[in-house]
């Protein structure tokens, strides 16, 4: 009898369980908000960059609505091999900030990294509303940009910022504090592999300040990636070459007709009678 009630007594708090989780309703953007709340009046703005290299240190901003109180979010990341990863749980509070900055560092692994985002907040009849995000971001080997920038002028030059361009899109910039009289400075940046195309690329760079330049070329091209194998070609232009010298070989051949030794005796003429 016990047992027969204890059953019962676990389908009902089953059953409870799954009318509770019927009421939240889900949102275009992947939120999930209290049925309390309208699913577009609690939703916070996520900015984080899709691509990162090796050990970069990053930030995901999450920037919640206005209007509620006691905020908070909470996050949790998810990869393959999270070697030197961090942080991987994050959880902070704020009674009206509605800002939060998640500070990453990325994995020592090429892969991509899962993170659930839940915001949370309470709203002016002190219920509580919820939005839960999933994001992700591709983690590759770091490339290294090079520049060097020369000072034209006698006197510093301040606040300089060096773009760069890869096919003529931005990948990457640079801010120099201070570049002194006619001196030379080397400014270089690390951006993921994953953001320079496969192939012949172009590398531009530019400065904000024209009496700033760049030492040497502005703009060079460079090959990303495995070149392709062009063996092939050398291997049909030696077949190509020989089947021709063995054409010519064989005309010579042809050309030259054997004179049988029968046609190349002298005929004897017969002598006349005087």
């Amino acid at each position: 009898m016990k047992t027969k009630l204890i059953i019962i007594i676990s389908i009902v708090f089953i059953l409870v369980s799954l009318s509770g989780l019927s009421m939240i309703n889900y949102n275009a953007n992947g939120g999930a908000n209290n049925v309390n709340t309208p699913a577009t009046s609690f939703s916070p703005v996520i900015s984080y960059p899709s691509f990162v290299y090796k050990g970069e240190k990053f930030d995901i901003y999450v920037n919640e609505s206005s209007g509620y109180h006691s905020y908070s979010v909470s996050a949790y990341f998810a990869g393959t091999n999270l070697t030197s990863f961090s942080p991987l749980t994050y959880h902070k509070s704020s009674h009206n900030n509605t800002d939060f900055v998640i500070p990453v560092t990325a994995p020592l692994n090429c892969q991509t990294v899962y993170v659930n985002i839940k915001s949370m907040a309470l709203n002016q009849t002190n219920s509580t509303v919820v939005n839960l995000n999933s994001i992700n971001f591709n983690v590759s080997n770091p490339v290294k940009l090079n520049a060097t920038i020369k000072n034209s002028i006698s006197s510093p030059i301040y606040n300089i910022t060096i773009s760069y361009f890869i096919n003529g899109v931005t990948v990457g910039s640079k801010h120099v504090e201070r570049i002194g009289p006619k001196s030379t400075s080397n400014i270089n940046i690390t951006v993921p592999a994953a953001t320079i195309p496969k192939g012949k690329d172009t590398l531009s760079i530019s400065t904000s300040n024209p009496d700033i330049l760049i030492s040497g070329k502005s703009s060079v091209s460079f090959y990303y990636g495995t070149p392709p194998n062009y063996n092939w070609v050398y291997y049909i232009a030696a077949v190509a070459v020989a089947f021709a010298i063995f054409l010519v070989l064989a005309s010579g051949r042809r050309n030259t007709v054997k004179v049988p030794k029968w046609k190349r005796r002298k005929k004897k003429v017969p002598k006349t009678k005087s």
